[in-house]
Parts: structure tokens; sequence; C-alpha cells
């Protein structure tokens, strides 16, 4: 398993989503399989989404963020 941090000179979508949900940490992770996981970590919890490469894993963590955010303020 290997952990990397997404930062906007690797995944540029990242910088947009720090800014607007306040994200500190952005983890992709890849295991041997054809899986990876996306984290994005801040102060209400870790969101995570996984996908077989890093764009899919990205797009599933980004619409779990977003419904958390959507339950909350309704």
């Amino acid at each position: 398993m290997t952990i990397e941090i997404l930062s906007k000179d690797n995944f540029p979508a990242v910088e947009d989503l720090r800014k607007q949900y306040n994200i500190y940490r952005a983890l992709d992770i890849k295991t041997k399989e054809n899986l990876e996981a996306v984290e994005f970590i801040n102060t209400d919890g870790v969101f995570r989404g996984f996908g077989k490469n890093t764009k899919k894993a990205f797009k599933n963590a980004k619409k779990v963020l977003q419904s958390f955010y959507n339950q909350k303020s309704a």
C-alpha cells in the first residue's frame, strides 16, 4: 500500500475543494489490487471515496463530502 499527499501540483482539482470545505489534508491511497482511495480530512471528519483510479476515487470522495454538507445545512 502506498500513500501520497494530493496537492495542486499533481492534482489541480484539490485546490478548489481545499478552499471551499477547509480541507487540510488530501490523501491518495493505492493498494496492490485494482483499488484506490482518496481521503479528504478536515475539522468535521474524514471523507473517503473509492475507485479503480485516482480520478474516480476523487469524484466519489467529493460526492461524499458534498452530501455531508448538504445534509448538515438542511
